[in-house]
């Protein structure tokens, strides 16, 4: 066990960066946001993009004016968190932009989000969702035209990639049993 410890450590080592300047914090979000959910970058360009505990946070206030104090980490809404296989949004984010996302962005009826948030995958072959213009990832999932969270999509099968504390939240809105979570989750 102990091993594995050791191999998962050095695997995130390895593989996420120490730390991403501004400049590549905003790179990484004009490249990945307009090509994986059609917002205009012009839209993301307004904002500035700083790097802390591995995710990328959005904030109006200029760089400049920023603190630079140690005790302030995080400023904004945390916007992308990397993950091995390169970057999550977070449900925040996605209702942030919402009527901007015009790509990846799945529309729901309540009983295929009590599905989701029963823990059961939706099959989107099977159930005839349409799967047109979705790509294998990340996906904005909506009830009508709201988005309520993120999803993945793995090419046939849909789940949901909600905090614990949030799909609690959203199960007990839908009146489902929903076990009560303690504490807050990253979604």
């Amino acid at each position: 066990m102990l091993g594995l410890l050791v191999i998962c450590r050095m695997w995130v080592t390895l593989s996420m960066p120490e730390k991403l300047t501004p400049e590549q914090c905003k790179r990484e979000v004009l490249r990945y946001l307009p090509q994986r959910f059609g917002i205009p970058v012009e839209v993301l360009d307004k904002y500035n993009y700083i790097w802390s505990g591995y995710a990328i946070w959005m904030t109006s206030v200029p760089l400049e004016l920023l603190p630079s104090h140690r005790a302030v980490q995080r400023v904004g809404l945390r916007a992308l968190r990397k993950v091995p296989n390169g970057w999550k949004p977070t449900t925040q984010l996605l209702q942030f932009f919402d009527r901007y996302i015009t790509r990846n962005r799945i529309s729901l009826t309540e009983e295929q989000w009590k599905q989701l948030l029963s823990g059961q995958a939706i099959d989107c072959l099977r159930d005839s969702i349409s799967a047109e213009g979705l790509s294998p990832g990340y996906v904005a999932l909506a009830l009508g035209d709201i988005i309520v969270g993120c999803g993945f999509f793995n090419g046939r099968f849909l789940n949901h990639q909600l905090s614990k504390v949030r799909a609690a939240e959203l199960a007990e809105i839908f009146g489902l049993e929903a076990a009560k979570v303690e504490g807050e989750s990253e979604d």
